[in-house]
C-alpha cells in the first residue's frame, strides 16, 4: 500500500491505494473549529480529543491491502458533530491493522472520503 498525502493550506487531502487497485481518498483541509485527519492502528480506536495524531508515525503498510468487506463508523462525544470511519488492512503473516478517518467539528465542517475498486466507487459518505 501506498499513502499519499498533500497537506496544502487550501487542498489538503491524503489518499491510500494498495496492490489491488483499491484507492480511499479523503478530504483532510481543516477549516476554524475542527481537527481532520486519520490514523492506523492495531485495534479499532475511539478518537481522543486530547491525542496528537501525527501521521508521520504511521506503521510501514507497504504489504498491506484492504480488506473491503469490512467498514465501521465509530462514535464518540469527542467528535462531536463530526464521525469517524474505520477500514480494515490486511497482510499475510502480519496483525491486522485499521485504518481510521475522523473529522471533529461543531456541526458546520465535514470532509468526504471515497473508496474505489479500479474506478467504481464502492464506498463515500462525509465525517
Amino acid at each position: 500500500m501506498k499513502i499519499f498525502e498533500d497537506k496544502d493550506d487550501w487542498d489538503g487531502k491524503v489518499n491510500f491505494v494498495d496492490c489491488n487497485n483499491v484507492f480511499i481518498g479523503y478530504d483532510i483541509h481543516e477549516s476554524y473549529c475542527e481537527d481532520a485527519g486519520w490514523f492506523i492502528s492495531e485495534k479499532i480506536e475511539p478518537y481522543d480529543d486530547d491525542e496528537d495524531y501525527d501521521s508521520r508515525n504511521a506503521p510501514d503498510v507497504e504489504s498491506y491491502a484492504f480488506d473491503i468487506e469490512f467498514f465501521e463508523n465509530v462514535d464518540s462525544d469527542d467528535l462531536d458533530e463530526g464521525g469517524m470511519s474505520v477500514f480494515k488492512m490486511i497482510s499475510k503473516g502480519l496483525p491486522d491493522l485499521f485504518l481510521h478517518l475522523f473529522n471533529s467539528h461543531n456541526g458546520y465542517y465535514h470532509h468526504g472520503f471515497a473508496v474505489k475498486v479500479d474506478d467504481k466507487i464502492i464506498r463515500e459518505g462525509d465525517l
